[in-house]
Order: C-alpha cells, then structure tokens, then sequence
C-alpha cells in the first residue's frame, strides 16, 4: 500500500515494475481499486495507480510494460512535469488521467492510441522542446475542457493533432499541431489562438481546426491549413486572420450564422471555388488594409460586407456582387482606416460609413442609400447614390475633387461638409437631384500656393437649394482674409474678402493693402503672397526705395546752385579795384570800408597803387563740393528715415563786363547715393551746368543763376517677404533749377566795421523723373514695381543776412564770412506713383520722407586773397528742421588776371 509522505517509486509499486526513477508524494490509495502491486501487475503500468492522486517530477522515463493496455502513468489527479530528455510511453496512453496540469519538455507518447488522454480537464504546456504524439491523437480529450500552450510539437499521426470537448490553444510561433484528419478538434467550442502551424493534410478530409462554434485568431505568422477546410465551424463563430489560411475545397466554412471574418492577411482555396462560406443570417465580412482573399467569398443573403482596420488600402467595387463577395445585403466602412473604391458596383443594399474615411472615386450608384454617420467620412471623386450625412463628414475629391450624388444629398445639423481650398478651386458636390443643408457645419481647410479666388462653387444641386449651413469653420486660411457663405438657387459659394487691417496702417500701408484689395475684388483672384502680408510687409512691397532720388537731386542742385552763385567767391562781391586791391582801400562814395580798414588795407600795397577803376578780366575757379542729408520719416504716413550724400567737383569762369556787373558758368561732375530705412537704396553719376550774372548798384545788388543736371540713376531693394528678392532699376533723369536773390550791403560801426547783408531769394529745382520698372535680379518678380513719370518742382525763398569782416595779412588778405537765414520749401511732397508689375492696374502712391517746409540755414567761409590773383575759400554750410539735419562743404580756388 503507498503510505503518505515522500518516497521512491520503488516504494511506491512492484519492483517489477519499477523501471524508474521519480518520486510520488501525498498519493492515496483508493480503496476500490485494489492493492497496488496487484493492479499495477495487472495493468501493466509504467507507474501509478487507478484511483490515486500523483504528484510526479520526471527526470528520467517511465514505460509501461508491453501490454496492449499499458499506461506510461495513470492517476486521477496530479501535477506531471516531464522534464527535458525525459520521456513518459506507453503502449496505449502515454499519460492516463481525470484532471492534471502538465508541463512537457520531453517526450509523451502512446503508440496504439494518444500522448495523454484527459477524463475531465486538463491545462497543457508544452515548451518548444516537448513533443507529444500519438498514434490516433496527440491529446485526447472529446469530453473534456482543456487549455493548451504550444512552443513545440503535438500530432497525432493517423487522425487528431488534438481532439477535445472544449479546447482553448495557443499555438506559438515555431510550434506545429498537425493531425491528418483535423489539426484540432472540439466537440464543442474551440478557441484558438495560432502564430505557428496548424494543418491537417488529409485530401478531401482533412479541418485545420474544427469546432461545433470556432474563435480563430491567427496572427501575422501564423498557418493553418486543411485538406477540406482549414477552419470548419457547424454554429458559426469567428475568424480574425492577419496570416495565412488556406483549403482545397474551402479555406473557412461557418455554417449556423452570426459568425464573422477579419481579414488582413491571406486566405486561399486551392480546389474549390468559395474561400469563404456563411450559411445562416447575420454574418460579417471586415476586409482590412493587406487582405488577400484568392477564391469567391458566398454570403447568406442577409450578411453584411465591411472595409475596415486601420490604415489606407484600395478596393475594387465590381468584386462586391456575384464577381466575388456575393449575398451581402449591407455594406459598412469601420475602423479607422482609409478605403478608396473604384470600379462600378452592381451592389443594391445599403451603405453605412460608421468609422474612418471612404473615398469613391468609382460608381456605386445602385446603393439604396449612402448613411454618414458620427465618425466617418465619405469622399472621393467618384458617384454616390442618395446621400444622408448623420452626424458624420461629407468630404469631396482625393484633395481637391468633384463628388457626384444621384437622388439627392441631405445633412442633419451634428453633421460636417468639409471642403479643401487650393489657390484656383475648391472641393465640390454636384447633386442630381435637391440637397438639404439642415444646419450643418462647413469646414473649409486652405492648402497654401500661389493664387486665391475670391469665390468658389462648393455645392450645386440641380433640383434646388435648401435651407442653409450653420457655422462656417477655417483652417489655414491665408493672412487677412475672411470667408462667407452665400447661396442662390442651387448653388452654395464660398466667399473670401481680401480685408487687411486698415486702421493699424500707416497711409504707405494702407495705400498698398487698399490696391490689393481693390485688384481681388476687381478680378477675382490675387497671389496669395500679396494677400498675407503684415504691416512689415506692406512697407516692403511699397517700394518706397524710389522717393530717395528725388531729395538726393534737390540737395545737388542745391548745391550747385550754391557753387555758382556764391557771393563769398573771391571778386563777386566787392566793388571795383585794381587787381588785388580790395574793396576796403577805395575811397567815401560808395566805399564800404571803415577807414581803419582802408589804412591797413593801403598800408600792405603801398607799392601797388590803384591804376585804375575798372579792369575788365577773366578769372577761373574750381571748387569740390558735397554734403550729406538726412530726413526724418513719419510714422502716420508710413515713410522711413531718408539719407542721401553728394561728391562733386565743380570748375567755371567769371568776366566783370562792367564794375557793377559780373556773370560766369560753371560745369561740374560728381556722383549721389540715397537710402531709405527698410525699403532699399541708390546712386547716380552727374553732370551740372549753369551759369549766373551779379549786378550792383552801389550797396545793392541782384543776382541770377540757371543750372542744368542729368544723372545716370540705378535703385536696388531687397525684398524678404517671400524668400530673397533683389529688384534693380536703372534709369536716366534731367533736373533744372532757377534763383534769383537781391540784397543791400552796410558797414556796421557799432559791430566793429562788420560788413552786413539781408537778403531774399527765391529758388526753384525742378526734376523729371521718367517712367520705369524695376527687375528682378535675385528671386522672384512678385513685388517687382513699375513707377508712373513725375515731374516735381520745389519752390523755396529765402531771407535773411550774410556778415563779413577782412584782416590784413602779409601779402594777403583774409575775410571771414557767414550766414543765417530762414528757407521756406512750398512743395515738400516727396511721393510716387507704383504699379505692380504682376497686377496690371494694381496702382498706388507711395510718400516719401517729406522735407520740412520751413527749415534755418547756416554758414561759416573764410577766405585768403594773395596780391598775385589767387585766392581760396572754404565754406562749411549748415541746414537744420525738427526733422532735417544736412551738412555741405566747398572748397574753392580763384585765379584772376
């Protein structure tokens, strides 16, 4: 009798039969059954006994006698662990039990019969080194629940792999359950789960996996396959395959109905003609993204068809009908992935869009209906039939796209109609038939590019227009545009307005964005480059660069003018003397020297006495000039910070006709550059001409001067807007300038014999700027500008008083000269007229930085006279505003004979 506790299995039965070695604790004999020797004896067991509960840890083997009936082990109940190199065998049964857990990594083999056979249940591993066979089954249990872990290998060579009441099994990848009649069979439920080999080889006979109800999942490296069937359910169940599954005669067979197939991997017949067959009502098809289905799929008539999982894939809607997927009565799309039909279908049951997005770019008019519902969308290109949006998204076109509905289209209020905007159309639904518009909300996403149309065509029926849409949504719509919706008979538009914030705008900006505007509304479209620009931008586009010649040649005219018609040049101003003598040594009646002045004066020439009163002669002179300027900009109007410079040089010639009259001309050559502040800059070559007469009539005198200049300008501006553009201009322009000036010259005792002059002036410049454009160099053309010719005169007086004072020097003389005087400007508009180049008639005018209309202006000269005709000057010139700061120099050389 086995006792409690732990022992041998020699202690445990006959030593006959104790070709082991194991051990066996807390075994209990039942009484019933017998002695333990005379049973084991009997029976011819390897180890165990009818009727004891086993616990056994098997390193080694157990055998059964050769017996027809002999066991490896037979108990009850009990824990098996077969441990690797270990084997159990048993002529008839490897393991014989009611109820057991077993964990296998050797070999379990019953060569007449099964590997183990299972009373009542049992939970099975079998690690990737465990084999269990058997003759008719590897694992034999038609009346019993088992559960089954596969890493390795279970057959049964001449009928099951596994058989049982109820089976659950997962079959691991490199593991294989084969059985030539049915890899695995459940009497009642088989629930399975497959990423290695499944197959049952016999033609014409022979189930993968065979069940009254099946659940089949067979992973991406999964097999099953079947010499009839690979999956043969009698009451239906479920198949989700992401591998392979393949029969001759049909590869998955449900019968009973409510069953259903996922399908995103490859199911095959290779003999017959149905992959897969319902029987019954209320079966599903979801075909997801990667599924291959070889052989026709046949429904009951009342089943359903569904695109679903996840992902993007195509499917050709001539298979749905007798072509391939027959007696489906409803087509679904589930999931959250993306299906594009194409072909035309003879389908006639309804659609539903339940999940994800479904693109028709084929004909499925014969749908009774088309339902979008809350989390689905419907697009494409194609034509639909009787079209109810549900709560879901109507979305036309692949991107950009037509989408036909015949019989009518309406939307409920939850619903969306999603519309994709690129710069020349627009998605859009045409309507055979009414569409209803309940509400429903209209998104509109904007693609970027290059144009924007002012309005599109989204939604035409032919039979009318009803009701409207509710909230219009953006996305992605460009800088300073806004969108509407409008609506006639049987058409729905979207509206974009080209609207720029006006009142944040300096006039520059607003000039600019107001041209813009009026070109979208006047055609229709504008570059979407145009229509997003900021405020920066505006400023950019405006071109303003231009203006900046036009102070620049006012300061060379000016200027030259100064040049020309300096009175502080040596000899202009002075009454009559003898050659070096100056106007300090002549005598009352007209002298405006004190008499200190003239004793000094004719104490240096006591030996050059005045010959005569008047010497009519020639002098020559060359003076270099230039300056530089610069202008405040105004905020309000938009106009940067104006700067310009000059160089020149200068040489002319003056006769005295008479005593009081003088006149002469002078050409001069040089060179401008100009600037403005975030908008560009320029340069120009010049040349001057002019000339003067002065006229004196004792202390008073009048002066006249004409001048002609002609600059070879070129503009260069960077345009950063979109990319780097660098527009360039080049062009030639004449400019002509006019003064007159008189004044009255006193000696003032009281200021210590300082020669005073007040005068006035009047002056005009007046430049002719033709008419233009600028090219693109670097980048794109899009803010290229053409400019309209302009002819600008500025008109300015002047009043105020010139002072000087002469020293006697060896040999020379030297007179210190000045100015302050006040100048008026009548025109200190510095604007342009511009043209995109790209938007014919897209005009606008653009002000520069203006010059200030009354501004003060200051000079310093001095000036030293030699005996022998030559005399220098050099003159600094001063002229300032609130908003003007310019700085000028000359310098002159004299020679009279």
């Amino acid at each position: 009798m086995l006792l409690g506790g732990s022992s041998a299995w020699a202690d445990c039965t006959p030593a006959s039969a104790n070709n082991v070695t194991a051990t066996c604790t807390g075994a209990t004999v039942n009484q019933g059954a017998g002695a333990p020797g005379t049973s084991a004896g009997v029976s011819g067991y390897g180890a165990g006994e009818t009727g004891i509960t086993v616990d056994v840890s098997n390193g080694a083997s157990v055998t059964g006698n050769a017996n027809a009936n002999s066991d490896g082990i037979v108990f009850n109940s009990g824990t098996i662990n077969n441990g690797a190199g270990a084997s159990i065998t048993g002529t008839k049964y490897g393991l014989d039990f009611d109820t057991a857990h077993v964990t296998n990594s050797g070999t379990i083999t019953g060569s007449t019969l099964g590997g183990m056979t299972v009373g009542t249940s049992a939970t099975i591993t079998n690690t990737s080194g465990g084999t269990i066979t058997g003759s008719a089954y590897g694992i034999g249990a038609s009346s019993a629940t088992i559960g089954v872990t596969n890493d390795g290998t279970i057959s049964g060579t001449t009928n099951f792999g596994i058989i049982a009441g109820t089976a659950t099994v997962t079959n691991n990848a490199g593991a294989s359950i084969t059985g030539p009649i049915f890899g695995i069979e459940a009497v009642n439920t088989a629930t399975v789960t497959n990423s290695g080999t499944i197959a049952a080889s016999a033609p014409g006979g022979g189930v993968g996996v065979g069940a009254n109800s099946v659940s089949v999942t067979n992973n991406a490296s999964g097999t099953i396959t079947g010499g009839l069937y690979a999956i043969n359910s009698n009451a239906g169940g479920s198949v989700v395959n992401t591998g392979t599954i393949s029969g001759t005669s049909a590869a998955i067979n449900l019968l009973g109905g409510n069953s259903s197939v996922f399908n995103a991997g490859t199911i095959t017949v290779t003999g017959g003609l149905f992959a897969i067959v319902f029987s019954g009502s209320g079966n599903t098809l979801t075909l997801a993204p990667g599924s291959v289905i070889t052989g026709s799929v046949i429904g009951g008539g009342n089943d359903t068809f569904q695109l679903g999982g996840t992902g993007a894939a195509n499917f050709d809607a001539s298979l749905l009908g007798p072509a391939q997927y027959g007696g489906f009565s409803t087509f679904n799309k589930v999931g959250d992935s993306t299906w594009t039909l194409t072909g035309s279908s003879v389908f006639a049951g309804a659609m539903n869009i339940n999940a994800g997005t479904l693109l028709v770019n084929g004909d499925i008019t014969g749908a009774s209906t088309t339902t979008v519902n809350a989390g689905g969308t419907l697009g494409g290109t194609g034509t639909v039939n009787n079209v109810v949006v549900n709560g879901g998204v109507l979305a036309p076109g692949n991107g950009i796209g037509t989408l036909t509905v015949w019989h009518g289209l309406s939307f409920t209020a939850a619903s969306t109609y999603m519309v994709q905007v690129s710069p020349s159309s627009a998605d859009r639904t045409n309507v055979s038939g009414s569409a209803t518009l309940g509400g429903a909300t209209v998104q509109a996403v904007f693609a970027p590019g290059s144009y924007v149309a002012r309005q599109y065509t989204i939604l035409n029926a032919s039979a009318g227009v009803s009701g409207t849409f509710g909230a219009l949504v953006n996305a992605a719509l460009p800088l300073n545009f806004s969108s509407s919706l409008s609506y006639d008979a049987n058409n729905v538009y979207l509206n974009l307005t080209l609207n720029y914030a006006l009142d944040s705008l300096s006039t520059n900006q607003r000039n600019v964005a107001n041209t813009l505007t009026n070109f979208f509304n006047a055609n229709g479209s504008i570059s979407a480059v145009y229509g997003t620009l900021t405020a920066s931008g505006l400023t950019q586009a405006s071109g303003e660069a231009a203006t900046g010649s036009q102070q620049a040649t006012f300061n060379a005219m000016n200027q030259f003018m100064g040049v020309l018609t300096d009175p502080f040049v040596a000899g202009r101003g002075d009454p009559t003397t003898s050659a070096g003598t100056s106007s300090f040594a002549a005598g009352n009646g007209g002298s405006t020297a004190t008499r200190a002045e003239r004793d000094a004066y004719a104490a240096i020439f006591t030996k050059a006495p005045v010959a005569q009163v008047y010497d009519p002669r020639w002098s020559v002179w060359a003076a270099g000039f230039g300056g530089a300027q610069t202008t405040d900009g105004n905020a309000a109007l938009g106009s940067n910070t104006a700067t310009s410079s000059l160089a020149g040089v200068a040489v002319g010639a003056d006769y005295r006709f008479t005593p009081d009259t003088v006149a002469g001309f002078a050409l001069a050559g040089g060179g401008t550059s100009f600037s403005v502040d975030n908008s560009g800059y320029g340069r120009s070559d010049l040349f001057q001409a002019g000339a003067f007469v002065r006229h004196k009539s004792g202390p008073a005198y009048v002066s006249a001067a004409l001048a002609y200049g002609f600059q070879d300008i070129t503009t260069d501006r960077i345009v950063t807007i979109a990319g780097v553009d660098r527009l360039h201009a080049a062009f030639n322009a004449n400019a002509y300038s006019g003064r007159i000036e008189g004044g009255y010259r006193f000696v003032t005792q009281w200021l210590g014999g300082v020669g005073l002059a007040p005068y006035g002036a009047a002056q005009f410049t007046t430049f002719d700027l033709p008419a233009y454009a600028e090219q693109a160099l670097v980048g794109t053309p899009a803010f290229a500008l053409a400019y309209t010719a302009k002819s600008v005169t500025d008109s300015r007086s002047e009043l105020g008083a010139r002072g000087d004072k002469s020293y006697a020097l060896a040999n020379a003389m030297l007179t210190l000269r000045g100015r302050l005087a006040w100048a008026h400007d009548f025109n200190a508009d510095r604007s342009i007229g511009a043209t995109f180049q790209a938007l014919p008639g897209a005009s606008f005018v653009v002000n520069g930085a203006a010059q200030p209309h009354d501004s003060a202006l200051t000079t310093a000269s001095a000036e030293l006279r030699w005996m022998n005709g030559w005399s220098a000057a050099a003159t600094f010139e001063g002229e300032f505003a609130d908003t003007l700061r310019s700085y000028a120099g000359k310098g002159v050389v004299r020679y009279s004979w």
